[in-house]
């Protein structure tokens, strides 16, 4: 089966290390092995040191005299991990634009590339290396006569309520875990991060506010010392990942949400988790109700657009890069 570019699978590789650092409160000068760095993201050592590079140039680890990995400072939330040249430029522009037309409900199950090309007016080679990497990432698989089939992933009103009923499921589970330890230092950082949040929500652009709030809910997971929770958590961020940078930020609750993680950490270090799970619960069910709105509004968009068009040339909803989102 294809796979997606290596440097990509590397870049792919580097940010699951990267979440799972700063989930986990890793401190800078800690020592870590490849074996742990690969059981964490769920990788073999090989493809691990494809993604050592990108880190080692970033200055996020560091090599020590005995050859051993060090972690050197860790990245800020919304930091890119690891350039792209040209065509990887290219690629992941392209790579938004059918995630936005995606979720919004414009593109069909079923499509071929040559209707990607004419669509978003690309190469084939761009076209063909977005393809392998959303391939490799679950949500596409190829389909019979050369085409593309979509699959079910968070790409759309329904799923994401899925996807939210899951970590009902499991989020309140791993905080009330009999193995659950937070320690104060993670505590302080994510106290500080929510609280910088709730101070100017707006100073956040919908990158870092995506990685920030998400980041809060894999520190969770990765606290409850239960490695099928903490494995979860990963797995369920990387899937919210595409959809969370997609769809615009909802400024109105963005305040409020910081509120509810900092009532919810004010419970945890009170070694009162029973009412912090409840929190939790409540925090999930309004958020699960803003997103669906969300959704909802960027899928009415991207078919208005599509309907527009005679040709089946719908233009996307946004081009911009997630980051300079409105």
């Amino acid at each position: 089966m294809p796979r997606p570019p290596a440097a990509d699978l590397h870049r792919d590789l580097a940010r699951a290390i990267v979440d799972y650092l700063r989930a986990s409160g890793a401190e800078p000068g800690i020592p870590l092995s490849e074996t742990i760095l690969a059981k964490a993201v769920g990788t073999s050592r090989t493809p691990l040191r494809g993604a050592l590079p990108i880190l080692l140039e970033l200055e996020v680890l560091e090599r020590c005299p005995n050859g051993r990995l060090r972690l050197q400072r860790l990245p800020g939330a919304g930091e890119e991990i690891g350039a792209a040249d040209g065509e990887a430029g290219d690629a992941e522009e392209l790579y938004w634009r059918v995630a936005r037309d995606r979720i919004g409900g414009a593109l069909p199950d079923v499509l071929g590339e040559a209707e990607l090309m004419r669509r978003y007016g690309a190469p084939r080679g761009i076209v063909h290396r977005v393809l392998l990497q959303i391939m490799g990432e679950g949500w596409i698989e190829r389909a019979p006569a050369g085409n593309w089939r979509f699959l079910a992933l968070i790409d759309g009103p329904e799923s994401y309520d899925e996807s939210y009923r899951f970590r009902r499921a499991i989020e309140p589970a791993a905080l009330l875990d009999p193995a659950f330890s937070m320690p104060p230092l993670i505590l302080a950082r994510l106290r500080r991060e929510q609280q910088g949040l709730l101070k100017d929500p707006n100073s956040a652009t919908p990158r870092e506010a995506f990685e920030l709030n998400s980041g809060f809910h894999l520190a969770l997971t990765q606290a409850s010392n239960n490695r099928f929770f903490a494995d979860a958590g990963l797995r369920v961020t990387r899937l919210r990942r595409v959809v969370g940078y997609v769809i615009a930020l909802d400024r109105g609750r963005l305040a409020t949400q910081s509120a509810e993680h900092l009532a919810i950490l004010e419970h945890i270090e009170a070694r009162d988790r029973e009412k912090a799970a409840e929190l939790l619960v409540r925090h999930l069910d309004a958020g699960r109700a803003s997103k669906a709105k969300l959704l909802e509004k960027v899928q009415l968009q991207a078919l208005g657009l599509a309907s527009m068009q005679g040709d089946g040339t719908a233009t996307p909803v946004s081009t911009s890069p997630p980051d300079q989102a409105a």
